[in-house]
């Protein structure tokens, strides 16, 4: 799987991807993150510690990609790449190296995670921010896109505002549109803190995250039932005067008699079913917690999504993440 996180130079995705593989080295409902390499497990750490000691990493301007696990209850469920692009994709012209990775890198998406900073959202700053560049690219993938996607529209800073505007959500107003075009696209707006109080930090990967680990459940078990009901095809064959002349013939062919591909059918069937029993429950939980997320949905306008982000916001603000509980605001 490979998730795109946009966002311009300085609205804080190093700081997130830290802090949220900090939290999530405890287990979270039994979800945990883990890095591919050992030497990138010790990096996030360390960046995560001086974050909590308020030391920010500095950000860079080129593309870097990450790979981890999603474990659940110490088993890797799935594994996906992550790949960072910072402002200087955006600044960039069609033409350049980075652009045409990131344009190749869109298509290819199964996750989007777009980093809005919510000053800059209140004050209708769109430009300085790259935020018409993203929310036009993003919008021109989806166009083009032929596989299901996840894109969380991340607010971050949250906590620094005083209240959400009506019209704060002006600027996302036609990538919104173009999520409620496509019956491809599963989209959300998520409110982040990733100051010394951390807040919803794990939300926006395990939202994306989710329709990778359903749409890999809902295979295994389609898969599940076609062997089973190959293995019904090939026992009739198997049975009576039809499956001892098919015996004879295999034999002299060399090929495996409907016995045997009804017996492989079923062994194959047994491994989609196991499989499928160890992601529905993980699956399930995910379900829940995107469900209470403010879903982008086309029966809603943008004055119905304020008012779920302030009632989240509110929570924040009342639980100030005291229990280090990242889901305690829902």
């Amino acid at each position: 799987m490979k998730i795109v996180m946009l966002g311009h130079t300085g609205v804080g995705k190093t700081t997130y991807i830290a802090s949220l593989y900090g939290i999530m080295q405890q287990s979270i409902e039994g979800f945990r993150l883990r890095a591919v390499e050992s030497d990138e497990h010790k990096r996030w750490i360390n960046i995560a510690e001086r974050i909590q000691q308020g030391e920010y990493p500095l950000g860079t301007d080129r593309r870097q990609e990450y790979n981890f696990y999603l474990r659940y209850q110490g088993r890797n469920i799935l594994q996906f790449s992550w790949a960072d692009y910072r402002g200087g994709a955006l600044r960039e012209t069609q033409d350049s190296e980075q652009a045409k990775a990131l344009l190749t890198d869109l298509k290819a998406a199964d996750g989007l995670i777009l980093f809005c900073d919510c000053h800059a959202l209140a004050s209708g700053d769109t430009r300085s921010n790259q935020i018409g560049r993203m929310t036009s690219l993003a919008s021109q993938a989806l166009k083009e896109l032929d596989h299901p996607l996840s894109l969380a529209i991340v607010l971050t800073k949250t906590d620094l505002l005083t209240s959400f505007p009506d019209d704060m959500l002006k600027s996302l107003g036609g990538l919104i549109a173009a999520i409620n075009a496509s019956d491809l696209v599963l989209g959300a707006l998520i409110p982040i803190a990733c100051s010394s109080r951390l807040c919803n930090v794990p939300m926006p990967l395990l939202f994306v995250l989710y329709s990778a680990v359903a749409f890999e459940a809902t295979s295994a078990y389609k898969e599940a039932e076609s062997h089973d009901l190959r293995a019904q095809s090939y026992e009739k064959f198997s049975q009576g005067f039809a499956g001892a002349v098919d015996w004879v013939v295999s034999k002299i062919s060399q090929e495996p008699t409907y016995g045997e591909m009804a017996t492989n059918e079923r062994e194959k069937a047994i491994v989609k079913k196991r499989l499928f029993a160890e992601i529905q429950k993980p699956g399930l939980l995910l379900h829940n917690y995107v469900q209470k997320l403010p879903r982008i949905q086309s029966s809603l306008a943008e004055t119905d999504y304020i008012k779920q982000l302030s009632n989240i916001k509110e929570g924040m603000l009342e639980n100030a993440i005291a229990s280090l509980d990242p889901f305690s605001i829902f």
